[in-house]
């Protein structure tokens, strides 16, 4: 990705960095299996103790030793009887460092043994930065018969950013993600699962994307980035055109919702096609025309995603005086430097269409 300079990325991002791997503000994903593992130095499998039924002993060490462990946690009944039922159970704990707080990571049964295999196969690869191996891994296993790992699955594909995503085959099953789509208690995966509808190539799933969108509008819901995005992923050029004339053009619509949505577009704008590339540049023209308000929240979200086709519409704005803030003039003359600095870059493609960073 293009680095950008402390003050300049500060200004860009006033609304919310791009805290989620998929690429969207105001959304941070929850901490992942492998998340926990990465960040710890010294990992076991315990069982209970022969001695002491009540006390976990260590079997193995998966990083570091086994020497010395002593985890502070009471084997309780629930475990006590799963571990009963097979002798190769065991309880994954994880430490930062030799002498942090031991945590209960997992309970490692015949279904997920193999999956810790591999993750502690590749752990060393991860935490370098290899999360290609560490999305592919994770997308082979969206379907699988264990519930479990089908959640750890969607937690690591919700860190994926959206061009993984849209560029992978993913074995996606839309009518399994329906059935679970509104369950209050996996309320931490509809973002993902709301994405991976509209990747399903299942033109029948765009009411509910629309009736989702509709009800985060007004409360200004995280999600609306996610449903926008889907929606366009389903419907295409037809879906920019209309976000942009029911929801952008209503001065009813709060503008932190508006914003959410000139994210998709960005989002769009930086995995799409040529002609996706090119209507979301067209509308984005018209948009500032009848809404220039938006100007900062384009700034902000083609910026950060080091899309620039906004460039040249933005500078005229900012000349015309048809920005009333000086905080939107501010934001938007950082994108604009920040555009005529990515085009004096190697990579750089100056087709009208595209006007964008090439980045890795």
């Amino acid at each position: 990705m293009l680095r950008i300079a402390g003050p300049l990325i500060g200004v860009l991002c006033a609304a919310g960095s791009v805290a989620s791997a998929c690429g969207f503000h105001n959304y941070t994903p929850q901490s992942t299996l492998v998340d926990r593992l990465l960040n710890s130095d010294h990992i076991v499998l315990a069982r209970q103790d022969p001695s002491d039924p009540f006390q976990y002993s260590p079997t193995s060490a998966l990083e570091g030793s086994i020497n010395d462990v002593d985890i502070p946690f009471l084997v309780d009944s629930t475990t006590r009887r799963k571990l009963s039922l097979q002798s190769d159970h065991q309880v994954l704990f994880a430490r930062d460092g030799m002498y942090g707080p031991w945590q209960r990571v997992a309970f490692i049964d015949n279904d997920l043994k193999p999956v810790l295999d591999a993750i502690m196969t590749h752990l060393g690869a991860w935490e370098l930065g290899n999360d290609l191996s560490r999305f592919q891994t994770f997308a082979s296993l969206m379907n699988h018969p264990n519930t479990t790992i089908r959640h750890l699955a969607l937690q690591e594909l919700d860190r994926a950013n959206y061009g993984f995503l849209s560029t992978h085959p993913l074995p996606i099953d839309p009518n399994r993600i329906l059935r679970v789509l509104n369950d209050p208690t996996q309320v931490d995966m509809k973002p993902i699962r709301v994405l991976l509808l509209g990747l399903s190539g299942d033109s029948s799933v765009a009411p509910v994307l629309e009736r989702g969108l509709a009800r985060s509008i007004p409360v200004q819901d995280s999600l609306i980035g996610a449903y926008a995005t889907a929606l366009i992923e389903t419907q295409g050029q037809t879906a920019v055109q209309r976000l942009a004339q029911i929801y952008l053009a209503d001065p009813a619509v709060p503008i932190l919702s508006k914003e959410m949505i000139v994210e998709a577009f960005a989002l769009h704008s930086q995995y799409g096609d040529d002609e996706m590339r090119q209507a979301v540049s067209d509308v984005m023209q018209d948009v500032l025309w009848y809404a220039p308000e938006l100007a900062a929240a384009v700034a902000r979200q083609f910026g950060a995603r080091s899309v620039w086709t906004q460039a040249q519409l933005l500078q005229n704005m900012v000349k015309q005086g048809a920005l009333s803030s000086i905080y939107d003039v501010l934001a938007v003359s950082r994108y604009v430097a920040l555009a005529q600095e990515a085009s004096s870059m190697p990579g750089y493609n100056s087709s009208p269409a595209l006007k964008t960073q090439v980045t890795e």
